[in-house]
């Protein structure tokens, strides 16, 4: 945790996030098969990790790398924590790959349902996307959530 001022609480230090790394992990373009959309989800957890300002989620990164499960477990933390360090046109364009990957027609559901669980647990228990509520309305209806 850290203070507004940006001290740091417990004695940890908060580490720089490169916010052009994140960008190039969450782009979405060039995804056209389900392999492409796994391969991007992987990559995007794992990126999430090795940018966090958290020390002990960027000390994961590397064992997530080695062990996929471990990078979905650690999605929504990794994903909050990078959120709020990005300035606002990167989470804008942050944003807008959720949404086009919301609208392809090749992404698995199970990718799907991940990134509805996603904007859901940053609705509950931080701040909620800037995603229009019927686009994730649909989405869950695709899903069956």
């Amino acid at each position: 945790p850290v203070e507004q001022s940006g001290q740091p609480l417990y004695g940890q230090q908060k580490l720089h996030v490169n916010q052009q790394n994140l960008q190039r992990a969450w782009d979405v373009s060039q995804r056209t098969t389900r392999d492409d959309w796994a391969e991007w989800m992987r990559r995007f957890a794992v990126q999430l990790l090795r940018e966090a300002p958290s020390p002990a989620l960027r000390a994961c990164a590397d064992l997530a790398q080695a062990y996929p499960p471990l990078a979905r477990e650690l999605f929504y933390a990794a994903f909050v924590s990078c959120w709020f360090e990005l300035i606002d046109q990167y989470q804008e364009n942050l944003v807008r790959s959720l949404e086009t990957a919301f609208k392809s027609e090749t992404i698995p559901p199970e990718i799907l349902q991940t990134l509805l669980n996603l904007a859901e647990f940053m609705e509950h228990d931080v701040e909620a996307l800037p995603i229009d509520i019927r686009v994730l309305a649909d989405l869950a209806q695709k899903c069956r959530a």
